[in-house]
């Protein structure tokens, strides 16, 4: 890439992929770490992290997976695909990542051969944590409460693995129409954009990361970026490469603030007819410490206008699927019976591996033991009237 040597990079500093290289653990993004870590040390049953999109959750769960201490964890990241992802999806892959070579295709083989994994790691004296990343996509396919069945796996009267589902606002929305999931969170974690120091310093950062002088970025440029993102990474990362190839494209070796008007205009992500440079979706949050910086004397960004909401439409409640294993009860009990002595599991009308059903309400008159047919209603009704 040609602009790239204009400013002496020797890499893509705003490419908008996770790569770990250029982490920067604000003290945002190392508080969310801290609390996630303790959560999996203490071996805590669901965890849940939300924030708006492009603010970094991705980066944060993947640095913590690369912190886990493989002698202390076992970790699985697993990224749910929409209109692919069911019930037998997530128990095949999160097999494969424990090591089952050939994942049975019966549901409650298959859960065995989790169990069993599972209790091999406990053995060895470490704890799995599983991560579902975009985990909104699992309640937009009605796929969270399959997930009770797996937080109910103990094994020696303990819990057997650490959930953390990350995703956006709205899988906090989706958690609370599911009381039996929600009432299991232990740890809720809100990922908040960065303030104008740290969206300052984490620019620094990723020119430096990738062998740059930072003053590619002129001060203007770098309170315009600020300004138009509100803080969010991404949009930051979208706005600062398109900016830099504007004033590649000018024949300077450094970005002005017209540069991020023009790339901003390009982009139209955060267009305001009203404003020469368009607000973005929502405001940074405050400073989180008093931490001096070069950047201190920037003038506070405007409060955005007030805008009217529009009355909300409840949504019909959703249809809910049938559960793929059991989720008040241990579904691996009758499965390793023959090794600890629990109850033989209940299966549903199909036989070994079909999933248990609640009987559904026939109509007619019950007597008895059994339900009454045509004729003895007849007869029933006519004693009826001689009476």
């Amino acid at each position: 890439m040609e602009h790239l040597s204009t400013f002496k990079l020797s890499r893509d500093p705003f490419a908008n992929e996770p790569q770990l290289a250029f982490y920067y653990e604000s003290p945002v993004h190392q508080d969310a770490e801290r609390r996630l870590e303790r959560a999996a040390m203490q071996n805590k049953g669901l965890s849940v992290v939300t924030g708006v999109g492009g603010v970094g959750k991705t980066l944060l769960v993947r640095h913590m997976l690369e912190e886990l201490a493989e002698e202390v964890f076992e970790a699985c990241l697993l990224v749910p695909i929409p209109g692919i992802t069911d019930g037998p999806w997530i128990l095949d892959r999160f097999a494969r990542q424990l090591g089952v070579e050939e994942p049975a295709e019966d549901t409650q083989e298959l859960m065995g051969q989790i169990y069993e994994h599972l209790a091999i790691v406990r053995e060895d004296g470490r704890h799995t944590v599983l991560i579902f990343d975009e985990a909104q996509v699992l309640a937009e396919m009605g796929l969270l409460g399959e997930l009770r069945g797996l937080l109910n796996l103990e094994y020696e009267e303990r819990r057997l693995l650490s959930m953390v589902l990350v995703g956006l606002p709205s899988l906090d929305r989706a958690l609370q129409e599911e009381p039996a999931l929600s009432d299991r969170v232990d740890l809720r974690v809100q990922l908040a954009p960065l303030d104008p120091t740290y969206a300052a310093q984490y620019l620094t950062h990723r020119i430096l990361s990738a062998g740059g002088n930072p003053a590619i970025l002129e001060a203007a440029a770098v309170d315009a970026l600020i300004k138009a993102s509100h803080g969010v990474p991404r949009h930051l990362n979208s706005l600062a490469d398109n900016t830099l190839f504007e004033a590649h494209l000018a024949g300077r070796a450094s970005a002005s603030a017209g540069d991020v008007e023009r790339a901003a205009t390009d982009l139209q992500l955060f267009h305001d007819p009203d404003a020469d440079v368009a607000a973005p979706l929502a405001p940074p949050a405050p400073p989180t410490s008093p931490v001096s910086s070069p950047r201190q004397d920037m003038a506070a960004m405007p409060e955005a206008p007030a805008v009217p909401v529009p009355p909300r439409v409840e949504a019909p409640p959703p249809v809910e699927l049938e559960e793929v294993v059991a989720t008040e009860t241990n579904p691996l009990a009758g499965a390793l019976a023959g090794r600890h002595g629990e109850p033989e599991l209940e299966f549903g009308p199909g036989g070994p591996g079909s999933p248990r059903r609640e009987a559904e309400p026939q109509a007619g008159l019950i007597l008895g033991d059994g339900e009454a047919s045509d004729g003895e209603l007849d007869n029933l009704f006519a004693d009826l009237v001689e009476e």
